[in-house]
Order: structure tokens, then sequence, then C-alpha cells
């Protein structure tokens, strides 16, 4: 059995309430109709720009992962658990920055391995504003990285596309990037 994590409790979380008993009744679950709001009543959003965002996926092997995407990408390990051989344990790593306000989880299940099938355009872009170091680039590779080109002529022209150990691809954009 793994470890859980905590669920924070803190600033931010929210009661869910008593819910209704019945489907689509107001505050249940199975309600999916807009709640009534008078005009120009303001609405408090439990999602927004601060909100930490997991990006979740399964890969073959932790360790070769936690190489290129640790040793080569500079990525910390946040979290680690090993579940077990039984069907419904999980293999967890979690990699991140600590001032980031997104991470990556990835996930295997030895009993029941989940194959990961990334496409050509699943793409966790880094914006580096600036050149893309030849160094950098280099240690990718030499921690289980490959270089690929993009179909996509974009990346090719603003920035370097490194294959990891499961396929999924990183682009390193020499540009820069803000959603303000």
């Amino acid at each position: 059995m793994i470890a859980q994590e905590q669920v924070s409790d803190g600033p931010g979380a929210r009661d869910a309430g008593p819910m209704a008993d019945g489907p689509g009744e107001a505050g249940s679950l199975g309600s999916f109709a807009a709640p009534v709001r008078t005009p120009g009543e303001e609405v408090t959003m439990p999602v927004n720009g601060r909100s930490h965002i997991r990006v979740a996926r399964p890969s073959r092997d932790h360790s070769a992962a936690e190489r290129f995407w640790g040793g080569g990408l500079g990525l910390g390990v946040l979290w680690r658990a090993e579940g077990g051989d039984e069907p419904g344990e999980h293999d967890l790593l979690m990699l991140g920055w600590p001032d980031a306000d997104w991470h990556l989880e990835l996930v295997h299940e030895p009993a029941r391995p989940v194959e990961p099938r990334p496409t050509e355009e699943d793409l966790l872009v880094v914006h580096v504003d600036g050149p893309v170091p030849d160094d950098l680039v280099a240690r990718l590779e030499e921690h289980g990285g490959k270089r690929v080109e993009s179909p996509n002529p974009y990346w090719n022209e603003w920035g370097v596309t490194i294959e990891d150990p499961d396929g999924y691809r990183l682009v390193l954009c020499r540009r820069a990037w803000s959603n303000s």
C-alpha cells in the first residue's frame, strides 16, 4: 500500500457542504445546472491563475525518467512512493521545481502497466527567454533524452525538442511567455 499525500485544509480549501440526496437536485454531485445568480453578482471561481497544475502520465521506468527530468533538466523529486505488485497499487514519482506552480506526476502500476502513448504533439514547453544552452541540450541527451525535429515548424524555429525516455516531448523555447 502506498503512502497517500495530505490534502490541504488551509487557505483556498473549500467545504463541500451538505449534499442533496438525489441526482439533479441542487447541490448534488449529479446536478450540472449552473446556480442562479442575480445580474452583476460576482462569481468566485475555485480555480485561477495561481492554482497548482499536475501533469500526470504513465511511465515505463521511473529510474530512467528521474535521470532525464532530474539529472537532465534539473527538476527535484517532490514525492516518491512505491506501491506494490497487486492490481491498483502504483509507484509514483513527482518531479518539479520547488517554486513552480506545476509538477509532473509519473505513474507506474507493476501489476497492470499502462504503456505511454505520446504523440508528436504532446509537448511540455518550457520558455527559457533566451538562447537554449547547448550544454543543457547535451545534458538532457546524456540523461536519456533524444533530440528530435518537430512536425510543427514553429518549435523548430523557436526551440529545441527532446523526447524523454517514455517518448513524451519537452520543448525548450527561446521565446518568453506571459499570459498577461
